[in-house]
């Protein structure tokens, strides 16, 4: 009881799954086996659905009291119940969607967008590069006066030293569930909302199969923005992607960029699919993939891809903050050996 109270985690809740097993049920064969492919592609494997896309502690927080919690992850199953509904219904040939099994869709598939690791990992990269902006602004004059304040030499070899280690050793960010979690908390409302904004269309494959990833929504960058040097959110985005089951993909549309064939139909209609818009499908899919792809053991959904290697970094800065240095400051990394070509592989 004591375990309860305080929340701790028992031991099967450990295991969580950063894509919902209900929905990779949808891409599975009745043994509840999907195909699960390991980028750059090299390695295949079958696996049951119960151990797909499964990370330990990743939704573990750390209360109040310090201890470990699991309330995180149950209230993210809440929402998965929700949404599993809303796909049994789908599965069973109903849209447009009743206004409820809308709305827990939207919910999940923001979910998706904002609970995986690739978010996490943007978190701690945009943290990290925080921590270099704030050394490269702060210079050897920084580096002498937390030395002083900390009682140590500050002397200039010692300066010297620390200040090239910043950069040959640089400090690195690591965002903890409770941080990821807050976040997703915060935004999870908006960004459901901004989909259900949205109008939706349906497509329904007879024949073609879709496959799947660890990061099912896709956000399929906006053109426009592209051309201006600006990044694609949810919020700009023309188009998100996700495929629902191995026979059903959801394209959301910002209302002013429906295509107009379908515009006259109402806000969500359903088309039938053709072997190109699987292939797109299955193309975005293949993007917003950072690991894992999955899809249905009998099927061959990814067949004539170049796959990607696994996605290490999610965040990249095109600043010239070489030129951001003091030219003192410079000098001492250079005769250290550090350059500027090294300062751009710490920002890619």
């Amino acid at each position: 009881m004591e375990r309860v109270l305080r929340g701790d985690v028992p031991e099967q809740a450990r295991r969580h799954h950063v894509v919902s097993k209900f929905y990779l049920r949808y891409f599975a064969d009745e043994r509840e086996r999907v195909a699960t492919v390991m980028l750059p592609g090299d390695r295949t494997f079958t696996q049951n659905i119960a151990n797909a896309s499964v990370q330990t502690n990743f939704y573990t927080v750390i209360d109040n009291d310090g201890h470990e919690s699991g309330l995180a992850e149950q209230a993210l199953s809440q929402i998965e119940t929700l949404a599993a509904d809303a796909w049994r219904e789908l599965a069973a040939g109903v849209w447009p969607l009743p206004e409820e099994h809308r709305v827990a869709m939207a919910a999940w598939l923001a979910l998706q967008l904002l609970r995986g690791g690739g978010v996490r990992n943007s978190m701690s990269e945009i943290a990290t590069h925080a921590l270099l902006l704030e050394t490269i602004i702060g210079g050897r004059r920084r580096v002498r006066e937390a030395l002083a304040a900390s009682g140590e030499p500050a002397d200039d070899d010692t300066v010297d030293r620390e200040w090239v280690d910043l950069f040959k050793n640089p400090l690195r960010a690591r965002v903890h569930a409770n941080h990821h979690v807050r976040h997703l908390a915060q935004l999870l409302p908006r960004v459901t909302q901004s989909l259900l904004d949205r109008s939706w269309m349906l497509t329904v494959f007879q024949r073609k199969a879709l496959a799947t990833s660890d990061h099912p929504v896709f956000v399929v960058p906006n053109a426009d923005a592209t051309r201006m040097g600006m990044g694609t959110g949810v919020e700009n985005a023309t188009v998100l992607h996700a495929p629902l089951t191995r026979r059903h993909s959801l394209a959301m549309y910002l209302p002013s960029a429906v295509p107009p064939e379908i515009s006259p139909h109402g806000r969500d209609v359903r088309v039938a699919g053709v072997a190109a818009v699987a292939l797109y499908s299955n193309s975005c899919t293949v993007n917003s993939a950072r690991r894992f792809l999955f899809h249905h053991p009998e099927d061959t959904p990814l067949t004539g891809f170049d796959l990607p290697h696994p996605r290490d970094r999610e965040v990249a800065v095109t600043a010239q903050l070489w030129g951001w240095i003091p030219e003192d400051d410079r000098q001492v990394l250079l005769d250290a050996g550090f350059g500027p070509e090294d300062l751009d592989t710490l920002l890619e």
